[in-house]
C-alpha cells in the first residue's frame, strides 16, 4: 500500500517455501533479513519470527523454518501469508516516521532519530498534515540530533532529501486516506547515504475496522 505512494521498502519478495526463500535470497543478494508475513503478528521479532544476517543458502532454509515454527508456537490462531525475505541494508542512519490522527487537527506526522536516539533524546518534530517536501526537510532540520543526519565528525551524510520526500508522500497519503485511519508507525526507516535514498524497514498501520 505505502509503496504505491513511493514510500520505498526494502528489496524484498515475498514467499511461500523454503525453496522460494533460497531462490529469493540469491536474487536480492546476501545477507537477507526474514520475517513471517501475517496481519494478526504485529511484533514479529518479539516471538522470534525475524531472522537478521542471513549469509547462506543453508541458514535460509534453517531460517524459514525457525520462523513458521515461532508462529505456531507464540500465535497458533494467526493467519500466516508465508515469510518475507529482504535485502539487509547497512550503513544508513535509523530514524522513525509516523502518523497519529488528533482529535483535533486530523493526521499529524512526527519525524525523529530512531534506534537508541528515540528513547536517550526523546527528540520528535510534529506537523499537521499534508506538507510537501520543503516543509518535510525544515521539519527534519528541526530535531536536535540533525546534525547526526548531516555527517557530524566527519561521518557521511545521510539522503536528507529522500527522507523528506517519503516524510511528505506519508502527510499526503495519510490526509487523503480518511478518517478510518488511526496510525502508521514506519520504524525503521534507514536513512542510507547521500544519493542513495531512504527505506521503510517495517511498517504498521492500523484502522478503524469497516463499519457493517
Amino acid at each position: 500500500m505505502l509503496a504505491r505512494e513511493g514510500i520505498s521498502p526494502a528489496p524484498e519478495m515475498a514467499v511461500q517455501s523454503a525453496e522460494a526463500a533460497i531462490v529469493a535470497a540469491k536474487s536480492l543478494g546476501f545477507p537477507v533479513v526474514m520475517k513471517i508475513l501475517s496481519p494478526d503478528i504485529l511484533h514479529k521479532s518479539d516471538i522470534g519470527a525475524v531472522k537478521l544476517n542471513i549469509g547462506s543458502v543453508e541458514e535460509v532454509e534453517t531460517a524459514y523454518q525457525e520462523i513458521l515454527k515461532a508462529a505456531e508456537t507464540h500465535a497458533p490462531a494467526a493467519e500466516i501469508a508465508g515469510v518475507l525475505v529482504a535485502r539487509q541494508l547497512s550503513g544508513g542512519i535509523e530514524c522513525l516516521m509516523g502518523i497519529n490522527r488528533d482529535p483535533t487537527f486530523g493526521p499529524v506526522a512526527v519525524f525523529g532519530l530512531g534506534g537508541i536516539f528515540v528513547e536517550l533524546l526523546n527528540d520528535v518534530a510534529v506537523r499537521a498534515c499534508p506538507f510537501g517536501p520543503d516543509e518535510a526537510l525544515e521539519m527534519i532540520r528541526s530535531i536536535r540530533g540533525a546534525a547526526i543526519l548531516e555527517g557530524a565528525r566527519g561521518a557521511k551524510p545521510a539522503d536528507v532529501e529522500a527522507l523528506a520526500d517519503m516524510l511528505s508522500r506519508l502527510s499526503v497519503f495519510a490526509a487523503g486516506t480518511g478518517e478510518r485511519l488511526i496510525s502508521i508507525d514506519l520504524n525503521p526507516v534507514l536513512a542510507m547515504p547521500e544519493g542513495q535514498g531512504a527505506y521503510a524497514l517495517d511498517a504498521v498501520i492500523e484502522l478503524q475496522p469497516e463499519e457493517g
